[in-house]
Order: C-alpha cells, then structure tokens, then sequence
C-alpha cells in the first residue's frame, strides 16, 4: 500500500537523513586526510604528515564568536564556542537535510543522480558563502588538494543524505 507523506513528514525525514549525513561526514573529515595519506601516498594538507599541519581555525566555532560579539556583544568561552560550533554544524546538516528532503519528494530524481547534485550544491555553497562570510579563506586561497577534499566531502554527504533518506521513505514510495 503507498502511501502519500505530508510536507512535514518528508521535512523530518530529511533532517534525519541530514544529521546521519552530518555523521558521514564528520568521521569522513576527521579520518579522510589521514587515510589519503595512509592508503595513497597523498598528503591533504601539504606537510609531511597530517599531524604537523596547522589547523585552520573552525568557521562554526568563528560564526559563533562573530556573533556573540558583533550581535550580542559579549565575549564567548572556548567551551561556549565549542558547543555553539557543534549546535552550528549539527543544525546546518539538518536544516539542509529537510532541504533535500522538500526538493526529493517533489522531484522523485533518482537517487545517485540527486545525491551528486545535492552534494554538489552544498560543496558550492560552502565554497562560496563561508568564505564570504570571513570565517574561511577561499578555495582559491586554500591548496587545490584542501579544496578538492572539502568538495569530496560534501558528495560523500550528500549520497549519505540521499541515501538515508531513501531507507526513510522505502514505505512512502
């Protein structure tokens, strides 16, 4: 028996598929440069081993301390800013997973096809917006391999996305 899911219905669903893609890509972009250079000889970050490159600083952790400064102009702790730049990441994943979610069920793409694209965009945005906003330098600021990695990534969410998404709604269909 099909059954027809409400906007909300496929909204939820996709903040779900959201946030399991959130947890792709989280170990993706905590294990992927060691294991690049591990498995294929290719180091990411462009030093001899992953451990001596610099970190870059966080742009979740950086949006949160822009804006509890510059909105409601007070100082923000590390801790505070550790947990603002997890809420950040968790909730964009989602918000952008019930994005997918909206777009899928009115578009019935298929799946690999519409994963890649969602992917894509998402990579897009991330390459453009989050350096617009000064909380990252931009892909033509950063080492080609960095920015190939970040779009890598967002492909990698947005099959997870796609794909848990799929597994949430195999009754809807």
């Amino acid at each position: 028996m099909s059954h027809h899911a409400s906007p909300l219905e496929v909204t939820i669903k996709g903040a779900v598929a959201g946030l399991a893609g959130t947890a792709v890509l989280t170990q993706v972009m905590q294990r992927g440069p060691q294991l690049m250079e591990e498995k294929l000889g290719i180091a990411i970050a462009g030093s001899d081993s992953p451990a001596e490159a610099e970190a870059p600083e966080d742009p979740r952790a950086e949006l949160a301390e822009k804006v509890a400064t510059g909105v409601f102009e007070t100082n923000i702790s590390q801790e505070s800013k550790e947990t603002a730049s997890q809420a950040i990441h968790w909730g964009y994943g989602a918000l952008w997973g019930a994005i997918f979610g909206i777009v899928h069920s009115s578009l019935k793409l298929p799946l690999l096809l519409h994963g890649t694209i969602f992917g894509s965009l998402v990579a897009t945005v991330a390459s453009t917006l989050v350096p617009a906003m000064g909380l990252a330098p931009s892909s033509k600021e950063q080492p080609k391999k960095m920015s190939a990695m970040q779009f890598v990534n967002h492909l990698i969410f947005g099959w997870a996305v796609a794909l848990t998404f799929h597994v949430l709604t195999m009754r809807d269909e």
